[in-house]
């Protein structure tokens, strides 16, 4: 077992008792990073004793399907103390980031929405809006505007190409609201990308 392995072995320990982890910053954050990383691997060799042990069995026919649903129910059990886990740590460096925006934006500076750390990256990434559509309402504009397919349905995406958003609402280059749309903006996703 590696010295930073065993490090993070007496830390998980101490997890036992629960003692509050705050991402307040740089450090603290990599150090969520660096826990997400460890029980990602743990995971892994979850995995790894699951598959070694599942090898036996493939050559067992009758007794195949019960031995693999054990297993598998074995290693997803096994799993979940450790997802659960990442996913704290993941909440805890996804409000450390919008924080740190946050203060970005305050102090007028044009916010840095990636965070390098030494197990990976997080990030916001900006998602495309959500469109709730009336397809019947949608297709009378589409055929009024020859936007229509040869299959009689509304041409989305040439519709979509065209038009631009504003204050909820999808207009056409002539400045028209486009019937049949609903624009739902969406907050940036979050990742995490371990290295």
């Amino acid at each position: 077992m590696s010295e930073i392995n065993r490090e993070l072995e007496e830390i998980m320990n101490e997890e036992e008792t629960f003692t509050p982890f705050v991402v307040s910053d740089l450090e603290t954050a990599s150090e969520a990073n660096r826990r997400i990383a460890y029980f990602e691997e743990k995971k892994q060799e979850i995995d790894k004793v699951v598959e070694s042990q599942l090898e036996p069995f493939l050559n067992k026919i009758k007794t195949l399907e019960e031995h693999v649903q054990r297993l598998k129910e074995w290693g997803e059990k096994e799993k979940e103390p450790l997802t659960e886990k990442q996913s704290y740590y993941a909440n805890m460096l996804q409000y450390y980031l919008s924080e740190e925006i946050e203060k970005q934006v305050a102090s007028g500076k044009k916010p840095k929405k990636t965070l390098s750390l030494p197990y990976g990256k997080i990030s916001f990434k900006k998602q495309q809006p959500e469109f709730i559509k009336d397809d019947d309402t949608l297709l009378e504009y589409a055929k009024a505007n020859n936007l229509v397919s040869t299959v009689v349905k509304t041409d989305w995406a040439s519709i979509k190409k065209q038009a631009q958003i504003h204050n909820g609402k999808l207009y056409d280059p002539n400045g028209e609201v486009i019937p049949g749309v609903e624009v739902i903006e969406r907050a940036d996703k979050f990742e995490l990308k371990l290295t």
